[in-house]
């Protein structure tokens, strides 16, 4: 008997593996084709890139969709090879036989955790090489705008640096508000406005260069207008903050690794920035749960696989594409409701896996398994 479930569990997992390869395949023809692959296309055609750099922007962009395509290559794997076993009754054979359909997904549980792994592992290295790789060979690697407010213990607004673009060296076309340490009924609210061509980062202080300085009166006019070639700014903590706020808000969540989320999720809560804060976390947390997705995605699709021989086989790939599209087509509204503080980051990264869990609840139940 045990060298029975052996070959049977060797049988399954072969033919789940093909399966899910096959799946994945066509997962990432199907979302790469309609709108990446017709871009690369276009710019080649219209010669704005090389062919070697279309090639390699095409392949760039592939880790992005693996790990959405892994999970639903599982799913369709586990529903294809199971749907089979329905239909031609070894399936009912096996179970006659005394081995229990949890038993027969053994071997898919084992080929979910590595699929897991490789999901994770995706997420948290290889998209942030290939999103960095793919904006540095558009040069489009730089934001052109950035805000830093520099608070007092008070969490009132002591200063705020305004940037109108960052070449990834220097910052330029750049305004300073600095506000009155005191503001009363007859005191401006700023004290200062400074204009400049552009800055550079120290390590302890940031230098403004070739602009001017708005000193303001009392009344709200100006009281003194000057030209200088450069001034100091910000203190050596100011400066490190600054700086990281910078670099981490030029780039977008995938682009980080984990470190990196990581590190700008609590320089946000230091700073007080709640909404990129809640989404930054939403963002961090969904990495463990769509590789998480592999796992249920796979045990869902063999839920639907098991059917009775007569019943019609389009059922079940029918309820898979409506979940495969209610999987992911929730993701980016569960963003926005993150952002806005509707539902808590970890609720809205897990929510797809919960209307998962649910359902195979009801498969089991409705299958009688």
């Amino acid at each position: 008997m045990f060298l029975k479930l052996k070959l049977l569990d060797k049988y399954i997992l072969s033919q789940v593996l093909i399966s899910t390869i096959f799946g994945v395949l066509l997962f990432i023809i199907l979302w790469i084709s309609p709108e990446i692959l017709f871009k690369i296309i276009k710019k080649f055609i219209n010669g704005d890139i090389s062919l070697e750099l279309a090639i390699r922007l095409f392949f760039l962009e592939i880790p992005e969709i693996l790990p959405k395509a892994i999970p639903v290559g599982m799913m369709l794997g586990g529903l294809f090879v199971f749907d089979r076993l329905s239909k031609d009754s070894e399936l009912t054979i096996m179970r006659m036989s005394g081995v229990s359909i949890f038993r027969l997904t053994l071997p898919i549980v084992f080929l979910s955790i590595i699929g897991m792994w490789i999901s994770f592992l995706i997420y948290a290295n290889l998209i942030p090489y290939s999103t960095s790789e793919i904006k540095f060979l558009k040069k489009d690697s730089f934001q052109s705008h950035f805000v830093y407010i520099d608070k007092k213990k008070n969490e009132s607004p002591k200063q705020i640096l305004i940037v109108g673009g960052y070449n990834g060296t220097n910052l330029y076309d750049i305004k300073l508000l600095q506000f009155s340490d005191r503001v009363q009924a007859d005191t401006p609210l700023m004290r200062n406005i400074i204009t400049a061509q552009y800055t550079q980062i120290k390590d302890d202080h940031w230098e403004l260069f070739n602009g001017i300085k708005y000193e303001i009166a009392p009344d709200g006019v100006y009281k003194k207008i000057e030209k200088f070639e450069k001034i100091d700014i910000f203190d050596r903590e100011t400066t490190k903050t600054a700086e990281q706020l910078l670099i981490y808000s030029t780039k977008r969540p995938r682009e980080m690794t984990n470190k990196e989320l990581k590190d700008y999720i609590t320089l946000l809560e230091k700073l007080d920035m709640p909404e990129e804060y809640r989404f930054s976390l939403s963002k961090f947390y969904q990495r463990y749960s769509h590789s998480f997705g592999c796992l249920l995605l796979s045990f869902c699709g063999v839920l639907l696989g098991i059917n009775r021989p007569r019943e019609k086989r389009l059922i079940g790939f029918t309820l898979a594409a409506v979940l495969i599209f209610s999987y992911y087509i929730f993701i980016p509204f569960l963003d926005m409701l993150a952002q806005m503080g509707t539902l808590t980051p970890v609720i809205a990264a897990w929510f797809p896996n919960l209307i998962i869990l649910t359902t195979i609840t009801l498969l089991i139940k409705y299958k009688n398994i």
